[in-house]
This record gives C-alpha cells, structure tokens and sequence, in this order.
C-alpha cells in the first residue's frame, strides 16, 4: 500500500498536465453577439474578460448609444462600447444588473485599453486558419467591414471580428 502526500500526486501529474493536446489552430473567443448572431474574436488580441456590475460602470453623458461609459480594472481605466451597437446591430445590453466585457489592448503605441461588452461569452474554440474564408457577401457591408473573415460550423456563418478595423473606426470617431 503506497501513500502519498496530495503534493505528491499533484507533482506526478504535472507533466501530463502540459502536454494536454490542444486541438490545432488559433485560440477565438465565442460570444453571443445579437440575439440570432454568434461570432468569434481572436484570443490574441483579447486581455482579458470580465463579469463587471453595471454600477461599476460609470456613464459617459452626451456619448453615443455604443458608449456605455468608463471603468477600472488591474488599474487602468478605459472605454466600454457596447459591441452590437458599436456594429449598428440590435443590442440586448439595455440597463442589465451586469456586463460581460472583454477587455482588449491595441497594438499601436500609446498602447490604449478598450472593453466591449457582449450579450454572454460562450469559450473559447480552435480553428485551422484555412477554416476562416474570406466570403463576407452574407453580411450587411455595415459589419463586413469590422470582418477578418467567416467560418461556417454547422448550419451558421459565425462572423470572425477583426478588433484592428474596430479600434481604427473608434479612432476615426474620436478624431471627428
């Protein structure tokens, strides 16, 4: 009979925990966009995601409808858009209790922070980059524009957002 310490068996495990084989492809986080709309956002450009109350959020006056306001996290303050609205799509996100937002940093210096709320975060899946195609006739030109591209599971297109040309729009918008 062996006894070993819980340290033990977690040390023994250890290696088997990061050989863990992770499907190929890139990391997308999937989130529920509209009502009837899913839709994925690389990993990469994500920081980080959060479950924020809505009074941990303070509203911005004379904002548009896609402004939700400013918040603190992991002491920086940034921008909270309400993404379906930001995409001029109907939004569900009219006065909850809480948001969740993924957090997301851009690439160009100053490095700036912004949340964009979604309607409920699904996971995160791994797709093969010749998954995504490049055919965005199926949505309106108003969305296909923040595109990098389309992947089709099952019966659905899930539109694959580009955070670049979302940012390059909120900057566009702020400088007008």
């Amino acid at each position: 009979m062996t006894t070993s310490s819980p340290a033990a068996k977690i040390q023994a495990n250890l290696k088997d925990l990061f050989k863990a084989d992770l499907a190929p492809g890139d990391a997308y986080i999937r989130f529920q966009l509209t009502s009837d709309m899913t839709a994925l956002l690389s990993r990469e450009q994500v920081q980080e995601s959060l479950l924020v109350k809505a009074e941990k959020i303070t509203p911005l006056p004379s904002m548009p409808e896609s402004v939700i306001g400013i918040m603190s996290s992991r002491d920086r303050v940034f921008c909270v858009f309400d993404l379906a609205q930001l995409l001029t799509l109907p939004s569900r996100l009219i006065a909850p209790r809480q948001y969740q937002i993924l957090v997301l940093q851009t690439t160009a210096e100053p490095q700036i922070y912004i949340g964009l709320a979604v309607n409920r975060l699904q996971g995160i899946v791994r797709l093969p980059m010749q998954e995504i195609k490049s055919s965005l006739d199926a949505f309106p030109s108003k969305i296909a524009t923040f595109l990098c591209g389309v992947v089709q599971q099952e019966e659905a297109l899930i539109p694959v957002l580009d955070f670049k040309r979302i940012s390059e729009a909120l900057t566009t918008v702020n400088h007008n």
